[in-house]
């Protein structure tokens, strides 16, 4: 089937043989599985085996976030994240983590900016003026537009050998950065409310049912401890892309707001 130009086969990611087979004649596999539970480990395993035995050159983890490692403090991204990365290491095939940040496409909340990135609120509500920060909002980190990430990888393709981490950055910047561009640009005060690390980590540690919340509130703590500032190294290899920058992000989104 072609959707747009581009081939689509649908696989079953338990059947080995099939994976094997069309993955004949590929270069490269990049992986964009999501999953909350351990469905897309064993999924990715699959595929890096048939990879190998399919002789793909290089392959690329579904990571798509910050720069963690077996000690971080997102419980999912242990989980599901280091085991994959883990046995790619050790196959030896040529891969590169993409380290992305935040999406910036969540500070268009409740609005969407992008037709893949749903609504979610994080750290910062544009539409009510309102914050909830852990830690000082001091700690840098990064955050990428959806569609810049796409035009990197992209980019990436061309290249002949991969780094093991490829950084791809829109800003660099602080919860209290954004803050104030959202005031500047809401013509208003927030209201923020600030959380310390400890406390948070603390509160983290109570919860036991709400997956999703649970995974949000260890973001922001990995933001405190510095998991998600990086070196825009795929930045720097590409500097024909221009990124969205957060200030222009915000611009775009909320500058002529209604609500």
């Amino acid at each position: 089937m072609t959707v747009k130009g581009v081939i689509v086969v649908k696989v079953d990611y338990s059947d080995r043989d099939l994976l094997v087979k069309e993955l004949q004649g590929v270069h490269t596999v990049i992986v964009t599985l999501i999953s909350l539970d351990d469905s897309c480990v064993q999924a990715q395993i699959n595929l890096l085996n048939a990879a190998l035995k399919a002789k793909v050159k290089r392959i690329a983890p579904s990571e798509w976030t910050g720069q963690h490692d077996e000690n971080t403090v997102i419980e999912l991204y242990r989980r599901l994240k280091v085991p994959v990365r883990e046995k790619i290491k050790a196959a030896g095939i040529e891969y590169t983590v993409f380290m992305i940040g935040l999406l910036m496409d969540y500070f268009a909340s409740p609005q969407t900016a992008s037709k893949s990135i749903g609504s979610l609120v994080i750290g910062v509500d544009f539409s009510k003026c309102v914050a909830s920060i852990t830690g000082s909002g001091d700690e840098p980190f990064c955050l990428t537009r959806a569609d810049d990430v796409g035009k990197f990888v992209a980019a990436a393709l061309e290249l002949d050998k991969w780094n093991e981490n490829s950084g791809i950055v829109g800003s660099r910047t602080t919860w209290n950065e954004i803050i104030k561009l959202g005031e500047k640009i809401r013509g208003t005060k927030f209201h923020v409310q600030y959380t310390c690390a400890d406390e948070a980590a603390r509160l983290i540690d109570t919860m036991t049912d709400n997956v999703l919340e649970k995974l949000i509130q260890q973001v922001y703590l990995g933001i405190v401890r510095g998991e998600f500032d990086f070196e825009a190294t795929l930045n720097n290899i590409c500097p024909e892309i221009k990124p969205t920058t957060i200030e222009q992000f915000l611009m775009e989104s909320w500058a002529d707001y209604k609500g």
